[in-house]
């Protein structure tokens, strides 16, 4: 008996349409199940990555600005390292070098020990934010690798939880071995500390080496300045240890972690992520917000420090130290501009530490206007620079910062409320009229504005001190600082950013009404 195939039903006078056959079974992607144990080694991957190219930004900044004439490359790139995510360095050093038989204090009092030798201590506390977004860029690249790979399925929360805790206890490890072998000298000739301290650094000169006789002389009168008093002779260098703290590089870790997983989780579009009701909720209200802020700040910081890298590396010379300086601080020169579009206020500081006053020597040297009188503040004030008052081509700083800042800022509520399900933007007060949409994208948008910029505020953030110290006392020195109100930011940047929301809500819905129609 023949076989019969089966025929499709039809009615008298009709044919069959085309397509409507049966169709071939739809093969599907096997789901790929994989283990804990995986799961927390793909994250700790994704960390290790991370490092790595955190490292390989530093090594090309310091290659660029020469580090290698100062000291080991490898060392300074660790220090870099574990300064991007907050470790504090500090520093101290005694005099070294050929100063003659009789030169300076550092050949009269350098043989006695017992804090008779002159010596120099500092600290910075400074991070570096190019390091610090090139690692959390790709972190979350690695880390999120695999969930966005169009699976069948969702990644368990406890599955994420175990990536995440592989990325976080594997940027502890490296990230604290990297701070613990962040050690090593960097020497400085005397005369990069010559006229230290401006105008004090030249009645220094007068005091110790640059003239005849008096106090310049007996001390052994060489290039003059703060080289004259630690060393006296041209052949002196500087030798300055430094180490990084282990403690807040590990803090500063875990910190960098889970800053950078929490907000690749709300704004990643392909990734399918187990949040759970109120997380799908928050990242379904929020993330839209929180994605095209920090989108466009990555956008505006990675333009420049590709084209930093690229014209450094080819130029090379003083353009190639200079490019590799902004290759460093970029974004952060980026978060002071756009923190004082919002309204912050931003001071740059230079305060002489004025010297012990119990110390004879030190009294004597400030009364002569020599480097100690001159490094201990007798011969200097304060100098507070308020950089919104700054003017670039004679115009205030603060108008234009406010100007592009306001720009970017509705551009980016724009594409935010374009975005967001209006059912999402239910304003948080009872009202229901029919501008509660825009109020609703006003309050999400400016509570992300301050979250953001709040956050570059005190990461921007900057201090260091530098300090002489002779006979067991301290001689002077110096500490600048970079501050920024962090209160101040978050309180403009919640009325700049509701403002912003407001109006590219508008924007939006002007743009889909004229469409519609």
């Amino acid at each position: 008996m023949a076989a019969t195939t089966p025929r499709l039903q039809t009615k008298p006078g009709s044919s069959p349409r085309p397509g409507t056959g049966p169709r071939p079974p739809r093969r599907t992607a096997p789901v790929q199940l994989i283990g804990p144990w995986e799961n927390f080694v793909e994250g700790a991957a994704a960390a290790l990555c991370a490092v790595v190219a955190m490292a390989a930004v530093s090594a090309l900044a310091l290659t660029l600005l020469d580090a290698g004439s100062v000291g080991s490359v490898w060392s300074l790139t660790l220090a870099l390292t574990a300064m991007a995510v907050g470790g504090s360095v500090a520093a101290g050093s005694d005099v070294s070098g050929d100063g003659g038989s009789m030169g300076g204090l550092a050949s009269l009092f350098g043989g006695g020990g017992g804090g008779m030798s002159p010596s120099m201590s500092g600290a910075a506390d400074v991070v570096p934010l190019s390091v610090t977004l090139v690692g959390a860029v790709v972190l979350w690249i690695a880390f999120s690798r695999r969930l966005g790979q169009g699976q069948q399925r969702r990644f368990a929360a406890g599955e994420l939880g175990v990536r995440a805790a592989g990325a976080a206890g594997a940027a502890l490890c490296t990230l604290v071995i990297v701070a613990a072998l962040a050690k090593g000298s960097a020497t400085m000739p005397a005369s990069a500390m010559s006229g230290m301290g401006g105008a004090g650094g030249n009645r220094a000169a007068e005091g110790f080496g640059g003239g005849s006789g008096g106090l310049g002389e007996l001390m052994g009168g060489g290039s003059g300045g703060l080289g004259a008093l630690m060393g006296g002779g041209s052949g002196t260098r500087m030798a300055v240890t430094y180490h990084v703290s282990v403690g807040s590089a590990g803090v500063g870790a875990v910190l960098w972690v889970a800053v950078a997983l929490g907000a690749g989780c709300l704004i990643s579009r392909r990734a399918r992520l187990p949040l759970g009701g109120a997380l799908d909720g928050l990242r379904a209200g929020w993330g839209r917000s929180l994605s095209a802020v920090v989108r466009t700040v990555l956008v505006l910081a990675a333009v420049p420090l590709v084209a930093l890298a690229v014209v450094g590396s080819v130029v090379g010379g003083k353009a190639g130290s200079a490019a590799g300086a902004a290759l460093l601080l970029a974004p952060n020169a980026l978060a002071v501009f756009l923190t004082l579009g919002v309204g912050s206020s931003w001071t740059a500081g230079l305060h002489p530490v004025r010297s012990d006053s119990s110390n004879p020597l030190a009294a004597l040297m400030g009364g002569m206007g020599g480097s100690a009188g001159a490094m201990g503040g007798g011969r200097q004030t304060d100098r507070t620079e308020h950089l919104r008052s700054l003017a670039v081509g004679g115009w205030p700083l603060w108008p234009a910062a406010l100007t592009v800042t306001a720009l970017i800022l509705v551009c980016c509520a724009y594409r935010a409320a374009h975005a967001t399900n209006p059912a999402q933007l239910v304003p948080l007060h009872p009202y229901r009229g029919p501008l509660a949409g825009h109020l609703g994208m006003a309050q999400r948008f400016g509570v992300v504005t301050a979250v953001v910029m709040g956050t570059a505020a005190w990461l921007v953030g900057a201090s260091g001190n530098f300090g002489v110290s002779m006979f067991g006392s301290e001689m002077g020195g110096m500490s600048v600082e970079l501050s920024g109100s962090v209160l101040r930011t978050l309180a403009f940047g919640l009325l700049v950013g509701g403002l912003a929301g407001f109006g590219g809500s508008l924007l939006a819905a002007a743009r889909g009404a004229f469409g519609a129609r």
